[in-house]
């Protein structure tokens, strides 16, 4: 695992753990740091508070704008380390580095109605179930699979689902956490329609119906 996106979670992992930052990898990192083949093009992480965010600005701060063949919009610097944005309904606390040359984002995620679901990167339940992975030495705690496949189903990204399930080879999943996200899910995307790859997953150790 040596792409130039493991060198930066690694030095990012390093200066959370260190600085206290209850954090967790989202998103494609999250999926390739297990080993599915696939191209991580930046590293996603949700932090558990807004003010955790900030005070990832003292860790992470860039002081100025690096040069970039293709900057991005907007990076935090020490005159604007955090952006805020949203409404009532879902409001962010945001924060944008680049290091070792990739993309970091992190970002606070309040949103009411996601308490009680078990989805990606919005939902404080998933909080409780965070599994720690290792990154050129450094812990990093990471999404459940289960509910990275509840968003790739959502998302209709079967390619990504098919190189998940081959990296995971055999491994069992976790079905009730599955089903869980499954069905939250579904609270955002009520088209979703499961693939015949993990129907037959789900249908393991169901209780018989009369």
């Amino acid at each position: 695992m040596s792409a130039p996106w493991t060198t930066a979670l690694a030095t990012v992992a390093q200066q959370l753990n260190g600085g206290r930052i209850e954090w967790m990898l989202v998103g494609s990192a999250a999926t390739a740091l297990r080993g599915a083949a696939i191209i991580a093009g930046d590293i996603d992480i949700a932090i558990r508070t807004a003010g955790d965010v900030t005070r990832a600005t003292a860790l992470l701060l860039t002081p100025a704008a690096p040069q970039l063949d293709e900057p991005p919009d907007w990076i935090s610097t020490a005159a604007e380390p955090t952006l805020h944005f949203g409404d009532a309904g879902e409001r962010w606390t945001f924060g944008r580095w680049i290091v070792d040359g990739v993309k970091v984002e992190l970002a606070h995620i309040d949103a009411p109605s996601a308490a009680e679901l078990m989805i990606e990167t919005r939902a404080p339940m998933v909080w409780r179930v965070r599994e720690t992975l290792n990154c050129h030495g450094h812990p990093v705690p990471t999404v459940p699979i289960e509910v990275q496949l509840a968003t790739m189903i959502a998302r209709h990204q079967d390619a990504r689902i098919a190189a998940t399930l081959a990296a995971l080879d055999g491994t069992p999943l976790n079905l009730p956490l599955l089903r869980r996200a499954i069905s939250d899910k579904r609270s955002e995307a009520p088209d979703l329609t499961v693939p015949e790859s993990l129907q037959h997953l789900l249908a393991q150790d169901q209780p018989a119906t009369d």
